[in-house]
């Protein structure tokens, strides 16, 4: 396989991390590594919700502390919501993985031979499809 290929590979992928939402997720993740605060508390949601699902698949839970322990995790996630630096990555993180996800669904397209038309994907009548790009 040439190399060439790869280096293709590498420049598409250095595209997508120049595009808008590509700078814009670099720019929040590093806002919430820089900021202690955030890093703390989505650190202790994480350790938290590990425990309890642990815990779960261990079977060592009733019912009812699984309940207390559901509305612990939804008042912390609201917590997390409050925060504008979580809340900002984490709305970055979900436009750059449209994009991600977008360039895969082209790729796929463009391998398999299907029309995928910028709208999202083939609306199954090749009487409306302008052609694969």
């Amino acid at each position: 396989m040439e190399n060439s290929i790869f280096e293709q590979a590498r420049e598409l992928a250095y595209a997508v991390l120049a595009s808008d939402e590509g700078k814009k997720v670099a720019e929040t993740r590093y806002m919430f590594d820089n900021n202690e605060e955030a890093r703390q508390q989505l650190l202790n949601y994480n350790t938290y919700r590990e425990a309890v699902n642990m815990r779960v698949q261990e079977g060592s839970i009733s019912q009812e502390d699984l309940k207390a322990e559901g509305s612990k995790l939804t008042e912390m996630i609201n917590d997390l919501k409050k925060n504008q630096i979580i809340n900002d990555m984490v709305q970055a993180e979900s436009e750059f993985n449209a994009v991600i996800n977008k360039v895969m669904s082209i790729f796929q397209a463009t391998i398999t031979g299907e029309c995928e038309d910028e709208a999202g994907g083939c609306t199954g009548s090749c009487s409306s499809c302008s052609g694969c790009h």
